[in-house]
């Protein structure tokens, strides 16, 4: 038997790196928190299907409601400041002094 040898071919990848130092803080700073929100999670993963679609639920109902309100906020304040200009705009009579000889 004769025996065949074949040829792996094996690609090169550049790495990308970078000496900024800005780059370095911020990818580890991403890591910290990706790991910070994987162990912050990691309770919620061990609860049942049904309670997890509940915690979910919950959470992005309330990610609605910060996200709303701002909105609500300019809202109300828009009809104040409404009120408050519509009350500006009465006619001004000049008070009269000692000048005046109306």
């Amino acid at each position: 038997m004769s025996e065949v040898q074949s040829e792996v071919r094996v690609r090169n990848v550049s790495t990308r790196r970078s000496d900024s130092f800005m780059e370095s803080a911020m990818e580890f700073g991403g890591g910290v928190v990706r790991l910070g929100f994987s162990v912050a999670t990691l309770p919620l993963a061990l609860l049942p299907s049904e309670s997890r679609m509940h915690m979910r639920n919950a959470t992005k109902e309330l990610f609605y409601a910060f996200a709303e309100l701002p909105r609500d906020f300019a809202n109300i304040a828009g009809k104040e400041i409404e009120a408050w200009a519509a009350e500006g705009e009465e006619p001004t009579v000049a008070p009269k002094d000692e000048l005046t000889k109306f």
